[in-house]
C-alpha cells in the first residue's frame, strides 16, 4: 500500500491534487506544507464538522469514498487510520500513491534523523537524546509522535532531528532512511489494532535502516523474542542490555558504551529503567559523532517531561504534608509503562498507588505479582474497574473503587491523615509516596493524558496545598 522508496521532492511536481486523510495535527501540518507548495489539498475526517477549513479547498465525510477521492491524485494517511479503512483500499486499488505524514517530511529534510521507537519511554528518551544533542547541535529539533509534527519544521535548515515513532507511524512508513535507530522495548500494547505482538514488532522494525552501512540500530535483545525472524548478524545492529557491549549498572550509576563508561550518579531521573533510556540516548549520540565530555555535561542538567513520573513541587503543600511525595505520572497508558515506573520501590516503601482509564490488551499478572511484593493499598477508577475489579479483588489486598478522580484524592487524603498519625506515633522516618500511574488510556473521562495528570496535579494542590 507504501512506497517502500521515499520520493523526491521533484516527484510532487506533477501531483496536484492532494486528500488528507484523517486531520487532527499531523492532517493539518501536511496541509499546511502541502499548500505551501502551491497544491490543493482536500480533507476526509470522521468529524468533518471540527475541521480547520482555512487548511483545505474540500472538507468531506471519511464515510464517502469515490467523493473523497476524485481528482486526487495523491493520499497522506493520518497514523489513527486504520489500515484497512475503505478510503485506503479504493486508493489502492485505483494505484493512488500514499504517503505518511513523516514520509512526506522525510521527502524535504536534507539532514541527519535520529529515531526512536518502543512500547514504553520513547518520549523521555527523545526529549534526552535531543536534550544531549544541543551541546554539539545548537539547532536541533525534536518531534513526531511527542507532539510536534514532522512536516511543520521538515524544510528547515537543520542539521539533525530527533523523532519520536509510534508503530502506528512506522506501520505507514516503510523507509525513512533514518541516520540511527533505536528500539527500547516492547511488551504488549495497541494489540486491538496490531493484532499479534508479532505484527506489532515487525511495525516497530520498521525503524532501522541496516541495508545502509552508515546506518546504527541499537535494540533492546528482548525484541526478538517477538519477531518471526532471528536477530540478525549486521555490523549495524548493537543490543543495548544485560551482557552486551552496551549496557548499564547501578551503585554507583553508569553508562557503559562499547568506547567509554558515563558516571551518571547525579542523572536527575531515577530508576533502572531511565538508566536504560539514558543509556540509549547516549548510544544515539555517540552514533552521531558526540564525544564523552560534550554528553556527559549535559546529564545533571535534564529534567524529565510533564506527567512522567514527575514530582509534585512540595513549596505548593501544606507542611504538614513534607513527608508526603506525590508524582504525576499521566503519561502512563499501559501496564508495562506502569511497572516501570514503580520499579525502585521495594517491600515497605510507603506507596498510595492510583490506577484508572480504558486498559489495553495485556495481561495483568505482571502486575498482581508486583502488587503482592509492595503489598500497598490501590486506588482504582474510572472503566478499568470493569476490566480489573474482580482479578484484583482476588488477591486479598487493600483495593478501593471511585467513578472519578475527584473521589480518589478525597480518600487518599483520609488516609493520608492517618497515615501522618500513625507515624508520628511509630516515629518513622520513611516518606509517603503517592503515585498518580493509571496504566490505562485516558479517553474514558479526559481528553487526553495531559488534561488528566493536570486534573491530578490540580487535585492534590487543593486537597493538599
Amino acid at each position: 500500500m507504501f512506497s517502500d522508496s521515499i520520493p523526491s521532492p521533484s516527484d510532487l511536481q506533477n501531483l496536484h491534487s492532494f486528500l488528507i486523510l484523517g486531520g487532527g495535527s499531523s492532517g493539518d501540518s501536511a496541509a499546511k506544507l502541502l499548500r505551501s507548495l502551491g497544491k490543493k489539498v482536500n480533507l476526509a475526517d470522521r468529524s468533518p464538522e471540527k475541521a480547520n477549513r482555512e487548511l483545505y479547498t474540500n472538507v468531506l465525510s471519511d464515510n464517502v469514498p469515490h467523493e473523497s477521492l476524485q481528482g486526487i491524485d495523491c493520499l497522506i494517511k493520518s497514523p489513527g487510520i486504520l489500515p484497512n479503512h475503505p478510503i485506503l483500499e479504493m486508493a489502492k486499488n485505483k494505484q493512488i500513491p500514499i504517503l505518511s505524514e513523516i514520509s512526506l517530511g522525510r521527502i524535504f529534510f536534507k539532514g541527519k534523523i535520529i529515531g526512536i521507537t518502543g512500547t514504553d519511554g520513547k518520549s523521555t528518551t527523545t526529549a534526552l537524546t535531543f536534550h544531549l544533542l544541543q551541546k554539539k547541535f545548537p539547532n536541533a529539533k525534536m518531534g513526531g509522535n511527542i507532539g510536534v509534527p514532522f512536516t511543520s519544521f521538515c524544510r528547515e535548515e537543520i542539521e539533525i532531528v530527533v523523532l519520536e515513532l509510534s508503530s502506528y507511524q512506522l506501520e505507514d512508513s516503510p523507509n525513512l532512511k533514518l541516520t540511527s535507530s533505536a528500539i527500547l522495548n516492547l511488551a504488549s500494547d495497541h494489540l486491538e489494532r496490531h493484532k499479534t505482538m508479532e505484527n506489532y514488532a515487525l511495525a516497530k522494525w520498521k525503524i532501522q535502516n541496516l541495508d545502509d552501512t552508515h546506518h546504527n540500530c541499537f535494540v533492546n535483545p528482548n525484541f526478538f523474542t517477538y519477531t518471526p525472524f532471528p536477530k540478525p548478524i549486521s555490523d549495524q545492529l548493537h543490543l543495548i542490555g544485560e551482557g552486551e557491549s552496551y549496557f548499564i549498572s547501578q551503585n554507583p550509576n553508569q553508562i557503559h558504551t562499547k568506547t567509554n563508561v558515563y558516571d551518571a550518579k547525579n542523572f536527575p531521573l531515577k530508576g533502572k529503567h531511565n538508566l536504560m533510556n539514558l543509556c540509549f540516548a547516549i548510544a544515539l549520540c555517540e552514533s552521531v559523532g558526540m564525544n564523552k565530555d560534550d554528553i556527559e555535561s549535559q546529564l545533571e542538567t535534564f529534567q524529565g517531561l510533564p506527567h512522567r513520573f514527575q514530582s509534585i513541587p512540595t513549596e505548593s503543600l501544606n507542611p504538614k504534608y513534607k513527608h508526603i511525595r506525590f508524582i504525576n505520572d499521566s503519561k502512563s497508558t499501559n501496564l508495562h509503562s506502569m511497572l516501570s515506573g514503580i520499579s525502585g520501590f521495594q517491600k515497605g516503601n510507603p506507596i498510595y498507588l492510583i490506577l484508572g482509564g480504558i486498559p489495553k490488551v495485556e495481561p495483568l499478572e505482571p502486575f498482581l505479582h508486583r502488587w503482592k511484593e509492595l503489598e500497598c493499598p490501590l486506588y482504582v477508577f474510572g472503566k478499568a474497574i470493569e476490566v480489573w475489579k474482580e482479578e484484583l479483588n482476588h488477591v486479598g489486598l487493600p483495593v478501593f473503587y471511585f467513578d472519578d478522580l475527584p473521589s480518589v484524592l478525597e480518600k487518599v487524603k483520609i488516609d493520608v491523615t492517618r497515615w501522618i498519625v500513625e507515624r508520628d506515633r511509630k516515629s518513622q522516618n520513611l516518606p509517603l509516596t503517592v503515585i498518580f500511574s493509571p496504566a490505562g488510556a485516558s479517553f474514558d473521562l479526559y481528553k487526553n493524558f495531559e488534561e488528566r495528570g493536570n486534573h491530578f496535579v490540580h487535585l492534590v494542590q487543593a486537597n493538599f496545598g
